[in-house]
């Protein structure tokens, strides 16, 4: 059988009935309805495509690749210097409704809590978090910020802080501010020689304020919100400002410093020069002092007829003892010389 096989591939036989085979599969199947006796040719589908086709629908197909499209150079435009002004009547309705928004209580407490720091707290809190100072005494050479949950976790509880807002949580910081806040006014005072205990506080520290300075202050009770004025007025002892408002009808009040906050950019000193021990603007000489002794007489006293009859001439040249006018005789012969 295998001798056969080779004799017809040899004769072209076998490829003959392969191609017979193949040319009958490939007939189009007549399909006849029920309805109608007429038969029905239906398109066959193609195993190289997932459509179905007739013969009379193929189509010349472009082998050819498509052109690329050509680099069009990008020409620089030039914009005008001028930016376009705004519509005045679109401006107008957008500032009316925004005046509107902020009659409201809560949109103006909220801009309050948002925005405004008065000088005394605004290093404190524009400055970094007690996590950012965590990471860099515990971890300084830690330079990535992408960590996991569980590593988030641990380095929060080296902080060893309360639940985030918790009421201890909330007490705490509280007390945190309070002490920071009496820290820097110690530091405004010049009350502090030793700046070693004063590490957790910002680099630069705020300068008190002057009186005249223009300022935004915070009222509360029956004129809540933010109102400017004027410092007429500096209490150091109990850490507020005497303002003079602007608006009529509020007259002159009495704010805390950590809710006056200057119109004006506010000067700062880094707290590494507070520590410095400032040397006295001028030296003061005082004159020697020479010991009075007694036994001399003034000429003056002796000429004077007057002078030297006085019964104070034996009085001032007593012992050291006495005294007179409820003072040190010498005392007294001391500062009648120095002067």
């Amino acid at each position: 059988s295998s001798a056969k096989a080779l004799v017809s591939l040899k004769e072209g036989s076998l490829s003959n009935s392969w191609n017979e085979k193949y040319n009958s599969l490939q007939k189009t199947p007549i399909w006849k309805s029920k309805n109608a006796g007429s038969a029905v040719e239906m398109p066959f589908r193609n195993s190289k495509r997932s459509r179905l086709f007739c013969e009379e629908d193929d189509r010349q197909i472009n082998t050819r690749s498509p052109k690329r499209n050509q680099k069009v150079a990008m020409v620089p435009q030039k914009f005008n210097t001028t930016m376009p002004t705004p519509d005045k009547k679109a401006s107008q309705k957008i500032g009316l409704r925004l005046r509107n928004l902020l009659k409201l209580p809560k949109a103006h407490k909220w801009c309050i809590y948002e925005w405004f720091y008065s000088n005394i707290d605004k290093p404190l809190f524009e400055g970094d978090n007690d996590f950012c100072v965590c990471l860099k005494e515990s971890f300084p050479n830690l330079k990535t910020r992408k960590l996991t949950r569980v590593e988030w976790g641990k380095i929060r509880r080296l902080m060893g802080k309360p639940r985030r807002c918790s009421s201890a949580f909330f007490e705490e910081e509280r007390s945190a501010l309070k002490q920071k806040r009496q820290k820097i006014r110690l530091l405004q005072q010049r009350k502090v020689a030793d700046i070693s205990q004063f590490k957790d506080l910002p680099e630069e520290i705020p300068l008190p304020l002057v009186i005249g300075t223009k300022v935004t202050a915070r009222l509360r009770g029956v004129h809540d919100g933010l109102f400017t004025g004027q410092i007429d007025a500096v209490d150091t002892l109990n850490a507020t400002y005497r303002v003079t408002f602007d608006r009529a009808g509020l007259g002159t009040q009495t704010v805390p410093d950590y809710e006056v906050l200057s119109n004006e950019p506010h000067e700062t000193m880094p707290i590494a020069a507070f520590g410095q021990k400032q040397r006295p603007s001028r030296f003061f000489m005082t004159p020697p002092r020479l010991h009075y002794t007694p036994s001399l007489q003034s000429p003056i006293t002796d000429s004077d007829p007057l002078l030297g009859q006085s019964s104070w001439k034996n009085k001032i040249s007593g012992t050291d003892s006495e005294t007179l006018g409820g003072f040190p005789v010498e005392f007294l012969i001391q500062v009648v010389s120095v002067n």
